[in-house]
């Protein structure tokens, strides 16, 4: 991977990019999501200011990978193994992104995303499909520096969140909204509203509509130590085999290492209750698990940077 500025002279600030790259993969953390996602390797263009709107453009290849897989025919069944190639080159499936940001209107921050997946040869000629995506970011950052809201929408045509993998027929809209405030340094919270519509008219097997609400009030006691309560709900609602709902609740200390803000790790101590129905699962199985519930104690170490 190589990257430079400095080289436009009527553009300075335009960051000129080639290799791999970890890219267009804006992430919700609450909900650990990544309404888009296009990692892979090519070249492109960063920051390029038109008019004060900055403006990113970029040719991107899926890596390929081997997919990890239980082999049922090999001695140790439980065994996860790797099936099919996966070195250095590409596996066919291309990505033309765009990001326009930089954008103000008024009190609001923008972003708009435009997305277009196409096939290469080396894919087979029945399997190649074209496919595209747009997204918007609306955000906006309290003038006290209280809290953020952010709005996203996302559409996406023979794809969900990456037009590499492609769908045929399939339509995807991803809506959310996010946000935190702080009442003081201290008190804290963090919430998400979210919908999900997965729509294939070429396949309705699993066509469905995705509700999901995420709220964790957190208390920092100091620069070390905090504690934070999660609360969850989710709606899953299939065209074929029922209406499902799920709730948890996690309530966790957490003990933060001061490393500086670009990287800090944490230790968390936690348990977590919840209770998921089951009825899709249980009416293809011919099962009469309605209802899985589920209680877990548990420690895990992080760090985000």
């Amino acid at each position: 991977y190589v990257g430079v500025t400095n080289v436009l002279e009527s553009n300075p600030n335009a960051y000129i990019w080639a290799g791999r790259d970890f890219h267009q993969r804006p992430q919700q953390g609450i909900n650990d999501y990544f309404w888009m996602n296009h990692d892979g390797q090519g070249a492109g263009v960063k920051n390029f200011d038109i008019g004060g709107v900055q403006f990113d453009v970029a040719t991107v290849a899926q890596v390929k990978s081997c997919s990890p897989e239980v082999m049922a025919d090999e001695s140790n069944p439980s065994r996860i193994t790797c099936t099919g190639n996966s070195d250095t080159g590409d596996d066919g499936h291309y990505a033309l992104t765009t990001k326009t940001h930089n954008i103000k209107a008024g009190p609001i921050d923008v972003e708009v995303y435009a997305n277009y997946g196409f096939d290469s040869k080396a894919v087979d000629n029945n399997k190649q499909l074209d496919a595209w995506q747009g997204g918007l970011l609306l955000s906006h950052t309290n003038s006290d520096d209280s809290g953020v809201n952010k709005v996203i929408l996302r559409y996406s045509d023979n794809s969900d969140n990456s037009v590499f993998n492609k769908t045929d027929g399939l339509t995807a809209i991803y809506a959310s909204f996010e946000g935190n405030y702080k009442f003081t340094q201290q008190a804290q919270v963090e919430y998400l509203l979210a919908f999900h519509d997965y729509d294939n008219s070429k396949d309705k097997t699993d066509n469905r509509k995705n509700y999901g609400a995420i709220v964790r009030p957190m208390y920092f006691w100091n620069d070390v130590h905090s504690t934070w309560l999660e609360a969850g709900y989710q709606r899953v609602d299939y065209d074929q085999g029922g209406d499902n709902h799920g709730w948890k609740l996690t309530l966790s200390q957490n003990i933060a290492i001061g490393m500086g803000p670009e990287f800090r790790p944490m230790l968390r101590f936690y348990v977590t209750g919840g209770q998921v129905d089951n009825k899709r699962t249980a009416k293809v199985n011919g099962t009469d698990d309605q209802q899985l519930d589920s209680l877990n104690f548990g420690g895990m170490f992080e760090a985000w940077f």
